[in-house]
């Protein structure tokens, strides 16, 4: 009875402290999906992407990426992401003196098209929906006609990267680019925390 009693005990210890250890995320790193997400969605790109790896800008300045954002709100997109939460992060990998941390999220995005705009059309609303699909599940991404609305249950990635003290910046892994992502990260990060999907 003893034996039981002590196994129950010690299940419960060890349930108790992998709870602890998935609720544990480093609050910097939080703070800066949470800077990125609200500037994003106020539409401050320039804000939004001080949060972003400076090494991202070798392969495309800040300025052009501000402006592609804008142009693609001005042309009828508008993008909104809602919900979000860290599910996961892995073991901090040293490189080049860098830290690197891989981040898993859940969130909700909603994908809103303007009526009479350029994205308004079956075929362009196809292929956006193809592309979510694709990306996220047939079951996360749904389609509200009326409201122009795409509604998307997203599972994504990013990495957390710490240069310099408590300062993190990050970058979304997508290996749809690998050549960026080989450009961004070195060869260990890419072997333990980008090429695991």
């Amino acid at each position: 009875m003893n034996t039981i009693k002590s196994l129950f005990i010690l299940s419960g210890v060890l349930l108790s402290t992998l709870l602890c250890g998935q609720a544990s995320i480093n609050p910097a790193i939080q703070a800066t999906l949470d800077g990125f997400i609200k500037q994003s969605n106020e539409r401050q790109w320039d804000k939004a992407f001080d949060y972003m790896y400076p090494k991202m800008f070798d392969q495309v300045s800040k300025q052009d990426l501000v402006d592609m954002m804008k142009s693609t709100q001005e042309d009828g997109l508008t993008i909104s992401v809602n919900n979000v939460k860290i599910t996961s992060t892995s073991v901090p990998v040293e490189s080049n003196g860098e830290t690197f941390v891989r981040v898993e999220y859940v969130s909700d995005m909603k994908v809103n098209i303007t009526s009479g705009s350029i994205y308004d059309y079956p075929k362009s609303t196809f292929a956006m929906r193809e592309q979510f699909e694709n990306n996220f599940g047939a079951s996360n991404v749904k389609w509200d006609e009326n409201n122009r609305e795409f509604q998307v249950h997203a599972r994504k990635a990013m990495m957390a990267i710490n240069t310099d003290g408590d300062v993190w910046k990050m970058v979304e892994i997508n290996m749809d680019q690998p050549a960026l992502m080989e450009h961004l990260f070195p060869a260990d990060v890419m072997e333990s925390l980008v090429r695991v999907e």
